[in-house]
């Protein structure tokens, strides 16, 4: 206990010294722990980002208006890489019976497994019932609340499409405003009621992204020039690229944080370690080992690194989600900027049929809810700062032992004497 009083009590000898020390330690620790939170944080959207839209491979007909035969969405569904496949058929709404806007129809498969919307989204439903397999060729639609409020329609309403009459089973919301304006119907009775032999576009889903281009690739050469193949991961490629130089960036700036950190731990160190020379010196003459010598310095370091630790969950707090909003993407804005189809906005879309809203350009909304979460005081970030903090604190600890132990006091001692 007494060792630990003193080492306080030398660390407090020169407050100033003390405080700018403290001061850039505690910066650079604070640094460190956002840096790892921020590279972690990094990893799981890029991750997110390849699930969600990097296993997917879209199929259209090279000529625009030309639907797709079901022999081709058979075709497809054989390829042994392919987990599951979505076929969709969009048309704009142009009966002038419904009030909302930028209606459109989307004709569902049967087999799809990831959503129901143009983006691939699965809408949430908050009333009735989703399709069931008794629905294939049924007259049943579901839309969302919203548009069925404007309507005035309930679960068990009819209306119709194109001259036949459908009933409501179930009402969805959506966190895309654009969503809303779909009314979904079954594949089957989409191709009847508006008498389209084929479907406008198949969406198909792989076990990994890392498959994509080999599978895409075989599916080129499957179906010839007639069809357009195309992965997400092409159509999204300035939302990876943005995000693995983040990534990148976050990880330089994180070792520059780290080297910081070090420098300023060693620096302090051995302006300590030379002011006290003489203290040394004396300590070994009276008969001190390497080891309470070394002690006491070591206690002392520790001490200061704990202040630093402090002052870094400090500023971790205040700072900590100013700095993560400076590494933030949008994810759904870089993929905007893609350019996928060449269409300017959703409502283009619109007056083309056969295109769905995810090919015009707009992005899928699950990318709007991708973020990089902000860096605060938890867990990881308090165990990242005091790891460094102490091992920093180890590492500048072998300055003192080299000296300690290279150190011979009777010269030392007589420098001393002769300066006085």
């Amino acid at each position: 206990m007494k060792l630990v009083r003193r080492s306080i009590r030398n660390v407090l000898r020169k407050p100033f010294k003390l405080m700018l020390v403290v001061t850039f330690l505690g910066a650079s620790l604070m640094f460190v722990a956002v840096m790892v939170s921020l590279s972690s944080s990094a990893q799981q959207m890029l991750a997110a980002v390849h699930r969600q839209v990097g296993t997917a491979i879209t199929i259209r007909p090279a000529q625009l208006g030309t639907p797709i035969p079901n022999s081709v969405v058979a075709k497809v569904k054989r390829v042994q890489e392919v987990t599951s496949t979505q076929s969709s058929v969009v048309r704009s709404y142009t009966d002038g019976i419904l009030r909302g806007s930028f209606l459109t129809i989307n004709g569902v498969s049967r087999d799809a497994t990831d959503g129901t919307l143009g983006d691939g989204l699965t809408p949430a439903l908050v009333a009735g019932r989703s399709f069931q397999d008794g629905d294939a060729n049924a007259h049943v639609a579901m839309m969302s609340q919203s548009v069925a409020q404007v309507n005035h329609l309930h679960v068990g309403s009819t209306f119709t499409l194109n001259g036949t009459t459908f009933t409501l089973i179930g009402l969805y919301t959506t966190a895309n405003p654009f969503d809303n304006g779909v009314i979904i119907i079954p594949m089957a009775a989409m191709q009847q009621v508006f008498k389209i032999n084929g479907v406008d576009s198949i969406t198909a889903n792989v076990v990994s992204y890392e498959q994509v281009e080999i599978v895409a690739a075989r599916l080129r050469s499957l179906l010839g020039r007639q069809f357009n193949v195309t992965t997400q991961t092409a159509e999204y490629s300035n939302a990876f690229n943005a995000l693995r130089v983040a990534q990148n960036s976050i990880q330089a700036a994180l070792v520059a944080s780290f080297l910081i950190a070090a420098v300023v731990v060693v620096f302090a160190v051995l302006m300590l370690v030379r002011e006290r020379t003489a203290e040394i010196a004396t300590l070994k003459t009276i008969g001190a080992s390497h080891m309470q010598v070394f002690r006491q310095f070591w206690t002392e370091i520790l001490a200061m690194s704990a202040m630093a630790a402090a002052l870094a969950v400090l500023l971790l707090v205040i700072l900590g989600p100013f700095l993560s909003q400076k590494f933030d993407i949008d994810a759904s804005s870089l993929a905007n900027a893609d350019g996928v189809s060449g269409l300017p906005n959703p409502a283009a879309a619109i007056k083309s049929p056969g295109i769905s809203p995810a090919a015009s350009g707009a992005a899928p909304s699950y990318l709007s809810n991708l973020h990089l979460a902000a860096a605060s005081l938890n867990v990881q970030t308090l165990l990242t700062i005091l790891g460094v903090g102490i091992g920093l604190a180890l590492l500048a600890s072998l300055i003192p032992i080299w000296f300690v132990v290279h150190l011979k006091p009777a010269e030392v001692l007589r420098r001393a004497h002769k300066m006085m």
